[in-house]
Formats: C-alpha cells, structure tokens, sequence
C-alpha cells in the first residue's frame, strides 16, 4: 500500500486556466485568481478557438465571419488578462487553433510546464448527464498535471487569496490516489487545514461491520506522515454505499471546500465513470474537485 512521504509540498508557480468565456468559465476563472494570488502564481490563459463552432445563440443567428468571431474571442481573453493584471498577477493569454479543445489546451499545459490547470465543467447528473464532457474528460485523464475542475454548484471563492480549510481527500488505495493525497496533504499543510482521509467501502454484513471498518482506518492512518500531525489535523473515514454519494455527503458534513481524488485511466476512479461517480462528483459538488493522475 502506498505511503505518502515526508516531504508534502508541491509547487503551484503556473496555473492553466481554461476558458470558453461561459458562465462556468467565469467562476473557475475567480478560483484561478484566488490560487494565484495565494501562491503568487503565474497564470495562462488559454482559449481554444474552433472556426467551425459558433458558441452562442447570437452567432448562429448572426453569422458572425471566422475573423469576427475570432476577434471577439481575442478580446475576450485581453479583458481576462486585464482582470488579473487589475490583481497584480502576472498573466499571458493564448489561443491555439483547432477542433478539439482539450488536445490544444493539453498541448499549451505541456509546453508552458504548467502545475494546474483549472477548468469550468458544465456537467449535469442523472438523465440529463453528458460524461464530463468531451473537453473536461480528457483533461481529467490525460493532463500530466493536477486539473482543479469547478462544477456549476460550486461557490464563488470570494476576492481574498484561496486558503482551503476543510479537504477532503478519497482513495481506493493505488499508486495514482497516493499521488494525490501529497497534493491533499500539501494544501492542508499551507494552510492549517483540518484533513479527512476517506476510503469507501461497500456495506459489509452487520457481524463484521466494526471489524473492517476498523482495518480500513488502521490502513488510511498509515498512509499519512507522522509531520503532518504538527501542521493539520488529519481525521481517516470509512465510509459505506455509493462513492459518489458517500464523498459527496461527507463533503457537505464537514463543510469541505476541496475534494481530491485520484483520476488515471485505469484507476477506480475512471473504470467507474459509466456508473456516475466523477461525473456526478462534479455536477453535484459545491467545493472544486482536484484530480491527480
């Protein structure tokens, strides 16, 4: 089982802020703000354009021209860069080209050497689900660095620079949910946080409820390092039913304002997300989900 080390802190020196300029976008581009302002972040700006897509109502009926379209969207992203610039942050805009979002926003995180990427997600759960999205899935399973997702529940984050309080940190016990716990455990560190370390388990007969239960917190308490207990107050969970429900709950009962988890490709996290768990992680959510890969 995989153990997190001593040494917690990781580096948020460059953020990747992903924007379509939606309302979604907006917000996560306030959470951007709050995070760079923290760590004294650099931050880009990146906008997709797509020639072939028209993004609102008033475009397709218009029919604006590509150049058109392409001005706004430059101007758009001048205004974004201004409103950071407004905060003292220092941020650069881009906007490649191309069909698919997510390979250019990839490809600009890659190049820029980038630490996080935040993302808004329009994603719905139930009958009316899209999975994820086609742009905020691939950035989940395929960037190389953390992606900090703000779902349409999620609160605004204030103007004040983002310390997080409450984390909620949940795992299935790989290799990829211990890469994320250093980031859970880095951010609780910055900032004094109170720190649960949840693991999800299938209702187990009453008999050996308490048994299993007590092997699963025996199991989470190792993962964490003797130091953090002189800078955070980790509390280990188990929790019962439904992963997306049972984190979800227990995020709303503590009052968390992060949820982290690990999302690589074959983790538990992925191969489950046809039954709902991420993507109901992320429209039900009302703190940020950062997932590690």
């Amino acid at each position: 089982m995989p153990v997190i080390g001593e040494r917690v802190s990781v580096s948020v020196k460059k953020i990747l802020l992903a924007t379509d300029f939606s309302s979604a976008s907006e917000k996560a581009a306030s959470y951007a703000r709050a995070l760079a302002s923290r760590f004294s972040s650099t931050i880009e700006i990146a906008h997709v354009f797509d020639p072939s897509i028209v993004t609102s109502y008033e475009e397709a009926i218009s029919g604006l021209p590509v150049n058109e379209r392409r001005r706004i969207a430059n101007e758009n992203l001048e205004r974004l860069r201004n409103d950071f610039s407004a905060s003292g942050i220092d941020a650069r805009i881009t906007s490649p080209e191309g069909h698919r979002p997510s390979a250019g926003l990839l490809k600009v995180a890659k190049e820029h050497e980038v630490d996080l990427i935040v993302a808004g997600t329009h994603s719905k759960s139930g009958v009316e689900r899209l999975v994820l999205g086609s742009t905020a899935e691939q950035l989940i399973r395929n960037a190389e660095c953390p992606v900090l997702t703000v779902g349409p529940n999620v609160k605004h984050p204030g103007d004040a620079p983002l310390a997080f309080q409450t984390i909620v940190y949940a795992t299935d016990f790989s290799a990829e949910a211990a890469k994320a716990a250093v980031y859970a455990t880095s951010f609780a560190q910055d900032s004094g946080a109170h720190l649960y370390f949840c693991y999800v388990l299938q209702t187990a007969t009453s008999w050996k409820r308490e048994f299993v239960d007590g092997a699963f917190q025996s199991a989470l308490k190792r993962m964490i390092p003797k130091s953090s207990y002189d800078w955070c107050n980790p509390e280990c969970v188990v929790e019962h039913g439904d992963a997306a429900k049972a984190i979800l709950e227990l995020a709303e009962r503590v009052q968390a304002d992060l949820i982290v988890l690990g999302a690589r490709k074959a983790s538990f996290w992925l191969t489950h997300v046809e039954r709902g768990l991420t993507p109901d992680l992320l429209a039900q959510a009302t703190c940020p989900v950062m997932t590690v890969c």
